[in-house]
């Protein structure tokens, strides 16, 4: 029998990390490659109630895994492929060679709480993989969204991770879990919900208010309330608060002698190039192009 190797690195050691808290629990995604951590490492994660989807950034070469103590051998993994790792037993895997993959934790009360929300039977299991990696779109296309964020935590509002979170979170659970999606109802929010829900989200543009943050003005669980949000104004609620504050920039622009970099901040956006990025996306034009064009009194 092959030797149990030690860990040198676990799971969510110091690489870089997404966390957010989903029914009282961390839900966490990490990056992990050979040039932070060097060509060689063994990867180790001590039995507990939650899973892990390890998706694959580049080619990883043929590795090592044991799990509770036996070994198998596991052939080379393509780019843009993923396994799911049951965490409930002792899990250590050893890779040799240059590598580069997403980490994605899911605990077992984050899938709790999405049952309890989305009013279905308990999740008991998430399919895991035996010799395959598996191919999943929704995944690729969270790709860049997620590395983006890895590499700039402090810039996007919390609003920002806990959706692409509780994105993941649904579509794992539906697809390897089994649960079944929740049929929608054609009453989303009520009035006073929709009010209040505006009001949270617009009332200071920097804030970092989180979505259980909105949601609790609204009485209602994060994944109900996102889901109620767009049913009622077809929008997610982050992509309405960023609507909203490429709107409350035009209106600076139109009315005011303020600079680009001081409006991109007093709107929420991280800098003036960020508010560049977003403004061109949904108006058209550059942010200066458009206050030429529109400027009050022209």
């Amino acid at each position: 029998m092959e030797p149990l190797p030690r860990p040198i690195k676990t799971f969510h050691g110091s690489i870089p990390s997404l966390v957010t808290s989903i029914g009282g629990s961390n839900m966490i995604i990490s990056r992990a490659n050979s040039l932070d951590l060097g060509p060689e490492i063994h990867l180790g994660a001590n039995a507990e109630d939650a899973f892990a989807i390890a998706y694959q950034l580049r080619d990883l070469p043929s590795h090592e895994v044991w799990n509770d103590g036996r070994h198998s051998e596991m052939a080379a993994e393509p780019r843009s492929t993923f396994r799911i790792v049951d965490l409930h037993v002792d899990t250590r895997a050893h890779v040799d060679g240059s590598f580069d993959f997403l980490l994605i934790h899911i605990p077992r009360p984050a899938l709790m709480a999405l049952e309890n929300a989305n009013d279905v039977p308990p999740i008991d299991w998430i399919a895991t993989q035996t010799r395959d990696p598996t191919h999943d779109p929704v995944l690729v296309g969270l790709e860049s969204s997620i590395l983006h964020l890895l590499s700039h935590p402090d810039v996007h509002h919390r609003l920002v991770r806990e959706h692409l979170m509780l994105t993941l979170l649904s579509h794992v659970a539906v697809r390897y879990g089994g649960m079944s999606a929740r049929r929608a109802s054609g009453g989303g929010l009520a009035p006073w919900q929709v009010r209040r829900a505006k009001e949270a989200l617009g009332d200071d543009l920097g804030t970092s208010i989180s979505l259980a943050d909105v949601a609790r003005h609204c009485a209602l669980s994060p994944s109900h309330f996102s889901r109620a949000f767009k049913a009622s104004t077809g929008l997610s609620p982050f992509a309405w608060l960023q609507r909203h504050r490429v709107e409350r920039a035009k209106d600076l622009l139109r009315h005011t002698d303020v600079s680009l970099a001081e409006i991109a901040i007093s709107c929420g956006f991280a800098d003036q190039s960020h508010l560049g990025r977003l403004f061109a996306r949904q108006v058209g034009t550059p942010p200066g192009s458009w206050q030429r064009a529109h400027r009050a009194g022209r």
